[in-house]
């Protein structure tokens, strides 16, 4: 009987995990929904005014900051726009993770070996600067060691939640200040006496940024491409200086995998953004230290990346993107929603919806997305309306309450 009992409860937690599961799917369905077509629906608004404004022709010519040159990209690209809305949807979505605790005191027990006050090994590095380990290629002392790994994991997982700041303030927290400077440099140069007052956001009291971003960046590229180096290490400053190969060495699923190429996708933008704006200044050179190879070849639209993930070698990350909640925010993402369905119709048309409960909630989303969209006044094909429509008010008519809508 206990046993049985056992079972029980074992398959009703599972159950419990699978619907959380769900609605969470689903509820981070609709907030991109709601991020992307408002972006979209402002997009149109503004194509059909016909008034220009001279403001940014004028400006065109002059020299800018950096923080302006990518500000003026992201007006005029709406496409560029929609992907950092992205990438901040799968940052404020991601899952929580448990941080490492904050410590004084740098590299303490390290820094007693070395004075003699430890125990003595020959592995450990002899002086404490933080390009000791890499220079002497010898060790930290082993309880520094495995805090340096929680913290550069920590450090990661910041970043990939778009908490840049939180990471900083974890490095100069834990005495380890040098750090915060390196994550810095991923701040786009910005002087608030040189910028003008239509520039989108609150302006710093003062000069703020990375005037040789793009320096920083190849050193960042350097020390990711360094496999002697902690994978979380090596994924963070990957992930700072829009490298996909050393993040990729530690995703999970499908959602960090898109973050890595979207994240990438848009610090290639802003490069070039910077690259091409006239400047106020000369940035370090970085033609002479050649490039840090890839595997990854550039994409030019999150679609190639979108269709990447469902080829991809790993089986696991296939079965992902084949997941119907996937498709359907793959479909948003990409705009091809109308293109999708008109697929989801067809398969309507051939399989039975309610072979689970989850197959009838996508149904569910679906067809409230569509009268969304259409109330909103985007073009959907009229005849995949109506037949998603029609399977769905089928249901409801056979006391599928549950299929109700909430919202």
């Amino acid at each position: 009987l206990e046993e049985l009992e056992g079972d029980g409860f074992a398959a009703r937690g599972q159950q419990r995990q699978i619907s959380e599961a769900y609605w969470k799917a689903e509820s981070n369905t609709w907030e991109l929904v709601e991020r992307l077509y408002k972006l979209r629906a402002q997009a149109q608004a503004e194509a059909q005014d016909d008034d220009m404004s001279d403001g940014g022709s004028e400006r065109a010519l002059a020299a800018r900051t950096d923080h302006v040159a990518v500000q003026e990209l992201m007006g005029r690209s709406n496409e560029l726009t929609e992907y950092v809305e992205v990438r901040r949807w799968l940052e404020e979505t991601a899952p929580e993770f448990q941080a490492v605790e904050t410590r004084k005191g740098y590299l303490f027990y390290t820094r007693r070996s070395i004075a003699g006050r430890g125990v003595k090994d020959s592995r450990t590095v002899t002086e404490a600067d933080p390009d000791a380990p890499s220079r002497q290629r010898r060790e930290l002392a082993p309880e520094d060691a495995e805090y340096s790994a929680g913290l550069v994991r920590t450090l990661y997982e910041y970043v990939r939640r778009g908490r840049v700041n939180n990471a900083i303030e974890l490095c100069v927290e834990s005495d380890e200040a040098w750090r915060a400077a390196t994550l810095k440099g991923s701040l786009i140069w910005r002087d608030p006496e040189l910028e003008p007052s239509d520039i989108p956001g609150s302006r710093p009291p003062h000069t703020a940024g990375n005037i040789n971003r793009a320096l920083w960046k190849h050193a960042c590229a350097a020390l990711a491409a360094d496999e002697a180096n902690d994978a979380y290490e090596r994924a963070l400053y990957a992930a700072l200086s829009g490298r996909v190969d050393e993040v990729a060495l530690v995703c999970d699923g499908w959602d960090d995998y898109l973050w890595a190429h979207v994240n990438a996708l848009i610090e290639a933008h802003v490069d070039q953004a910077i690259a091409d704006s006239p400047l106020l200044y000369t940035p370090a050179q970085t033609a002479d230290l050649g490039n840090v190879p890839s595997r990854y070849a550039p994409v030019s639209h999150l679609s190639q990346v979108i269709d990447a993930l469902a080829s991809h070698d790993s089986p696991n990350l296939r079965h992902a993107a084949a997941d119907p909640f996937r498709r359907l925010q793959s479909a948003i993402i990409i705009d091809k929603f109308p293109a999708y369905l008109d697929d989801y119709a067809q398969h309507l048309s051939t399989a039975e919806p309610t072979d689970t409960d989850a197959d009838a909630g996508l149904l569910r989303v679906v067809v409230h997305i569509a009268l969304f969209l259409r109330r909103l006044g985007f073009a959907l094909p009229p005849d995949a309306v109506a037949a998603v429509l029609d399977v769905y008010i089928g249901l409801l008519t056979s006391e599928r309450r549950d299929l109700v809508a909430v919202y």
